[in-house]
């Protein structure tokens, strides 16, 4: 295969940048074979240079795995299958890496023979006090050759960039979080900026936050901050790249029966009163809330986390007509919760039968048998979690994808329609929502349209509360 323009730009920046840089390219555009080439190019000087790869470990088989074996002649497995000689490429998973067994024998691994790395979805290293950015950051010196990838490098906040171009460039933002922080970014609430920049212990942090207060940083700093990581860090929108087809929106707003309806109001009118008046986080806030998501899918988990199903779920019936629509094509329903696995894989079972549909979320048996009969059309359906499948996986084959619940996590929902809108891909993508109106659904969605913030969510369903409004129609 081919690089296009933008990889080859990427692999001729990783070598100006001596093996050491940041290929932060939107989903969908090959940053997998741009790594191998990269390791391709150093190999070729250095015989014996070998190849770490640190992911997720939806993708040790499914991504790496099979471009490894389709576009390259190297040796390869992952860092649990070696017994004996060491492949020239190496496959960990992150949870792996950094486990009190496991990473004495990597860290011998590494000693033994000369590697380069690679950090596939770098956003892993987004939180500074974490395991994983700090086990990552002490090994970085042992590689020569570094390379951080992802599509979403910074879905929260700049703050996220820290980790991953200390790893690439120690030192490069401060070797102290702290310090970088303080050095780009201020405490604001409401567009205000709070004074003074003296360092605060704990408790007066965690009583500012409580406050409303939250790091931001200003249009000058943002862009003094990326002047110093332009230099090793390679940014390619999917617009600016490939000429890939159109995507297509549909909504699909579902009418709540009466029995949802009444349990919806119920719940929504607890759930609003310990939430008024109290200072709350939008997360926790939105936690809370997760009830409200689950009676528009018809359900209800009880204290002891036994689904109740609340009549026939209107969703459900949404989905069969869909699907119907759809006819034969392949398609992926997005979930958030066991019982809607369950359901509709059920629904799915009866009507089409149970070899036409797989999952995969945490409780799939065998992750890598589910992709491979999706992908290849050896099943109709796939029933999956966003966090489950929403990094590196390429389901060309596929063109449709139905969001039969949401969450609020921008990144997580952007990977996940990406799964269809990459190389390859010669069909319009078409991505159904089902929404519940009047409900929590339609905030959701705004939320990961970028339309509203998740604080906005919170305070506009208590606000409209207290007005009786519903939320959508306010």
């Amino acid at each position: 295969m081919s690089l296009y323009r933008h990889q080859k730009e990427a692999v001729e920046f990783a070598v100006r940048n001596r093996g050491c840089c940041a290929f932060f390219h939107d989903p969908g555009l090959g940053k997998t074979l741009t790594g191998l080439e990269v390791f391709r190019y150093y190999r070729s000087k250095i015989p014996g240079l070998r190849l770490l790869v640190v992911c997720p470990l939806s993708l040790v088989n499914s991504a790496w795995g099979e471009d490894i074996k389709r576009f390259t002649n190297f040796t390869y497995a992952p860092f649990k299958e070696i017994k004996g000689e060491v492949p020239d490429i190496v496959v960990i998973n992150y949870e792996c890496l950094i486990s009190k067994k496991n990473l004495p024998l990597v860290e011998s691994l590494i000693w033994k023979h000369r590697f380069m790395c690679i950090l596939d979805e770098s956003s892993r290293l987004k939180n500074n006090k974490s395991i994983t950015t700090k086990t990552l950051l002490d090994l970085s010196g042992n590689f020569n050759y570094r390379l951080v990838a992802s599509g979403t490098p910074m879905p929260n906040s700049e703050l996220e960039l820290w980790g991953q171009m200390n790893f690439v460039q120690p030192e490069l933002l401060h070797k102290s979080f702290y310090a970088f922080r303080n050095t780009y970014f201020h405490l604001e609430r409401n567009g205000i900026m709070r004074q003074g920049s003296r360092y605060m212990s704990k408790d007066e942090i965690r009583e500012i936050f409580s406050q409303g207060w939250k790091y931001a940083i200003t249009d000058e700093n943002r862009e003094w901050l990326m002047s110093e990581i332009k230099p090793f860090a390679h940014w390619v929108k999917k617009e600016e790249a490939l000429d890939l087809p159109e995507k297509i929106d549909e909504t699909r707003e579902v009418t709540l029966s009466a029995q949802e309806r009444k349990a919806y109001k119920e719940m929504e009118d607890l759930l609003i009163t310990e939430i008024d008046g109290v200072e709350v986080t939008a997360q926790i806030a939105l936690t809370k809330l997760m009830k409200l998501r689950q009676v528009t899918a018809g359900f209800l988990y009880s204290a002891t986390g036994a689904a109740l199903q609340i009549g026939s779920s209107s969703k459900l019936k949404e989905l069969e007509e869909v699907l119907e629509e759809l006819g034969s094509q392949p398609v992926i329903i997005w979930v958030q919760f066991h019982h809607e696995v369950n359901a509709i894989h059920k629904l799915i079972s009866d009507k089409y039968g149970a070899d036409q549909v797989t999952t995969l979320y945490s409780e799939t048996p065998d992750r890598d048998e589910s992709i491979n009969k999706f992908k290849n059309n050896e099943v109709r359906y796939l029933i999956a979690h966003p966090r489950s499948a929403a990094h590196g996986l390429t389901f060309v084959n596929c063109s449709a994808m139905v969001f039969f619940s949401l969450d609020y996590s921008y990144e997580a929902h952007a990977q996940a329609r990406d799964r269809i809108h990459r190389i390859g891909q010669n069909k319009s993508c078409l991505y159904v929502y089902l929404v519940a109106n009047n409900s929590i659904d339609g905030e959701l969605l705004k939320v990961l349209q970028r339309k509203q913030s998740l604080q906005d969510v919170v305070y506009g369903i208590v606000r409209n509360k207290a007005k009786g409004k519903s939320p959508r129609n306010a």
